[in-house]
C-alpha cells in the first residue's frame, strides 16, 4: 500500500487527533476501544517514505480539547512536520465549538504560534497547515471571490446517486441538486451557488480576511444562518485569528533570517 500510494498520490492526509487519549476519545473501533496504537507507527512509516513531503497529519479539536496545541506539540516530537487542526464544527453536540470558546481557542492559536516559532529557531521545523501563507501566490482573483466552488465546480455524490453540493451539505433536503439517473434537475441552486461571490456577501465587504478565506464554508454558513450567504460566527472569528497569526509567523521567519 505504501509504494501504491506513494507511486500515485501527490498528497496524502493521515487522520490522527493528537494525543492517544484525545485521539482514543473520538476515534473509537467497532469494539469501543481506541485507534491510536493501531496507526500510529504505521503513519510515522509512511511520512518517512514520502521524506517527510506531500503529506499532512490531520486532526479534529473539540470543545473537550481546547489545548490543541499540546496535540501539535506531540505529533511535531514524533517527527511529524506537516500537521493540520481542525476545528469541529457543527451544531447540537457536546463536543462542537461555540461562540463561548472563541476567546479560547484564539489564546491557543497565540501559543501555538510561538511554539512553531521556537521549533524553527532551533532547527526542528514544524508546520501548522493553518498557518501556512503565500502572499506573493496562491489562487487567482476569480477562485477567490467563489471560494470552494462547492455546486459550481464540483458535487458530491452518494452511494444512491443523490447529487449535492458538496458532502457536508447531503441530507439537507433543500440542497439536493438532482441524481445520476435525472441528471441535475434544480439547475437553480446550481447557479446559486456559482453566483454566489464575495460582492454578495455584506459581512465580507470591510473584513480583511476577505480574499484569503473566500467567505468561509457554503455549508457551515447554511448550518448555523440558515443562508449561504450569511456569516458563521464560528469559522469566521477563527478564521481571522489563523491568518492574523500566519503574518506574525511571516514576520518572525522574516526577523529571522536577517539575524
Amino acid at each position: 500500500m505504501f509504494d501504491f500510494i506513494n507511486r500515485e498520490m501527490a498528497n496524502v492526509v493521515l487522520s490522527i487527533d493528537g494525543r492517544k487519549p484525545i485521539n482514543d476519545n473520538m476515534r473509537k473501533k467497532p469494539d469501543g476501544s481506541g485507534s491510536y496504537d493501531d496507526v500510529i507507527n504505521k503513519f510515522k512509516r509512511l511520512a518517512a517514505a514520502r521524506e517527510h513531503k506531500n503529506y499532512y497529519i490531520r486532526g479534529t479539536f473539540t470543545r473537550h480539547n481546547l489545548d490543541f496545541s499540546k496535540d501539535f506539540r506531540h505529533l511535531a516530537d514524533l517527527g511529524f512536520r506537516y500537521i493540520s487542526l481542525e476545528p469541529a464544527v457543527g451544531a447540537g453536540k457536546d463536543f462542537h465549538i461555540r461562540p463561548a470558546d472563541i476567546n479560547s481557542i484564539c489564546a491557543e492559536y497565540d501559543r501555538l504560534l510561538m511554539m512553531i516559532n521556537e521549533r524553527h529557531a532551533a532547527g526542528k521545523p514544524a508546520h501548522f497547515f493553518h498557518f501556512m501563507l503565500d502572499l506573493s501566490g496562491g489562487p487567482c482573483l476569480k477562485k477567490r471571490l467563489i471560494g470552494c466552488g462547492a455546486g459550481a465546480e464540483y458535487v458530491a455524490i452518494t452511494p444512491a446517486g443523490e447529487i449535492y453540493p458538496c458532502h457536508q451539505f447531503v441530507g439537507r433536503g433543500a440542497y439536493k441538486m438532482g441524481s445520476l439517473a435525472e441528471g441535475i434537475t434544480n439547475a437553480g441552486l446550481r447557479d446559486k451557488f456559482l453566483n454566489s461571490t464575495l460582492h454578495d456577501k455584506a459581512h465580507c465587504r470591510d473584513c480583511f480576511a476577505q480574499l484569503y478565506c473566500s467567505g468561509g464554508c457554503h455549508a457551515s454558513a447554511e448550518l448555523h444562518t440558515g443562508n449561504i450567504l450569511e456569516a458563521d460566527e464560528v469559522s469566521c472569528s477563527l478564521q481571522k485569528k489563523r491568518l492574523e497569526c500566519a503574518i506574525m509567523l511571516k514576520v518572525m521567519s522574516t526577523e529571522r533570517e536577517k539575524s
